[in-house]
């Protein structure tokens, strides 16, 4: 019996553990999952788009996310702080389109330029559907559903996204399904920053030649060469750009940690944006199925038929 009992507490000692927090501001509820032994620590906020605001790991912040408070909800409406893109990732031109012969006008959120910018289920409240803890791994499924009464975007769907939770990786399911009448375009991306104590000294890898010349209104208008070699020691290097990638990995890697991104996609091309913000303490690196504006230049653009669904997967491992 005793040899049980020791069973019993060390398997609790290392089990991941899932709670949630319900805030005086429901914008702000937690949902938690730690895991004392590996030393692991993350929260994802339902009522932000299901954004993941926080992970950790041996005490090493990984993702630049936001603070519990109004302060942070100021800083997520301009920093996106890993928002889920969905239905366009990144910019529309103008927010304008046209699918089947079709004109459709998005809500312009970016007014300095004129853009629709980053879909809009970023600020969507999700239900949490299904939670599971065990020994090896945490699971959280949280859903929203769409009725098709979106500005410019009258098309009915639900969008579940799972993470999952393991030793060293952190993987992120999205599975969105058409309940509308007809067919619809779209895209997915994810909008992460990652920390990093020393960015000059950090280094971004992928495998590609190419990326977007961009104009003015930061839409993309041809490919053109990338003006580095990868590995890309950062230094002074300011990004914000949308590569063309070859293969569906980015490895970026800081004095204190190192990540890999594995996402995959069903068009012949990957893609990737990057963005250095000022402060020269994070980095965005987003995957995303499709490039800016693919409503109108079509390069990776998605569409989804009544009662199909598309599946897609990002695996982050720390």
């Amino acid at each position: 019996m005793q040899i049980d009992y020791l069973k019993k507490t060390i398997a609790q000692k290392i089990m991941f553990k899932i709670t949630t927090t319900q805030n005086q501001n429901s914008l702000l509820n937690e949902v938690t999952i730690t895991n004392k032994s590996l030393n692991i620590k993350s929260t994802i906020y339902p009522n932000l788009g299901a954004s993941l605001q926080k992970l950790t790991k041996n005490s090493i912040e990984i993702i630049d996310g936001i603070t519990n408070d109004e302060k942070g909800l100021e800083l997520y409406k301009n920093k996106f702080n890993s928002s889920f893109l969905f239905p366009s990732p990144n910019r529309i031109d103008d927010g304008k389109y046209t699918f089947n012969n079709k004109t459709y006008q998005l809500a312009c959120n970016e007014t300095a330029l004129n853009n629709s910018l980053h879909g809009h289920i970023f600020n969507k409240r999700f239900k949490i559907i299904k939670t599971e803890a065990t020994e090896k791994s945490a699971k959280i499924t949280l859903s929203y559903s769409n009725n098709g009464d979106t500005i410019g975007f009258p098309f009915a769907y639900k969008i579940d996204i799972t993470y999952t939770y393991t030793k060293n990786n952190l993987a992120i399911s999205f599975n969105v399904v058409n309940i509308s009448n007809e067919e619809f375009p779209f895209g997915l991306g994810w909008h992460p920053y990652f920390k990093s104590t020393n960015l000059s000294k950090s280094t971004l890898n992928f495998d590609g030649t190419k990326k977007y010349n961009l104009n003015e209104k930061m839409i993309p208008q041809n490919e053109i060469q990338i003006p580095f070699k990868t590995p890309l020691t950062i230094e002074d290097t300011f990004l914000d750009d949308c590569f063309l990638i070859e293969k569906n990995q980015t490895i970026f890697k800081t004095p204190d940690y190192e990540i890999t991104l594995d996402f995959a996609s069903t068009s012949n091309e990957n893609y990737l944006q990057c963005y250095t913000p000022n402060t020269r303490d994070c980095i965005a690196i987003e995957p995303m199925t499709c490039a800016p504006n693919s409503f109108n230049n079509k390069h990776g653009l998605q569409t989804l038929n009544p009662n199909e669904t598309f599946d897609w997967q990002i695996n982050l491992k720390f």
